[in-house]
């Protein structure tokens, strides 16, 4: 299976929201989630530190748009927030068995 055709698992979440930082609502905009839905996970998760925030955004994004929620989608909205560092680790990832 190839890089585009993968859904991203939590394993590539959790990589993600370790190296997103305060961008993590750009990058929830890009991933075409709402300002509300985007609202909604900061102050569901405002105690939990920022790390957990993007990771719960992530999540949201993952069970919005299901098998449409592929690895190319969410590199390439990496790369539009000026985060293409981030990016390239997900290509090493390996697929979740």
């Amino acid at each position: 299976m190839s890089v585009a055709d993968r859904e991203v698992d939590t394993t590539i979440l959790q990589r993600v929201s370790l190296d997103i930082g305060n961008d993590w609502r750009s990058l929830g905009r890009q991933l075409r989630l709402s300002d509300a839905e985007l609202d909604a996970v900061q102050f569901d998760f405002r105690d939990s530190g920022q790390r957990e925030t993007a990771y719960q955004m992530l999540r949201c994004w993952h069970e919005q748009f299901g098998s449409d929620a592929k690895l190319e989608v969410l590199a390439r909205a990496l790369v539009d927030i000026k985060r293409p560092h981030v990016a390239l680790k997900l290509q090493d990832a390996p697929p979740q068995q």
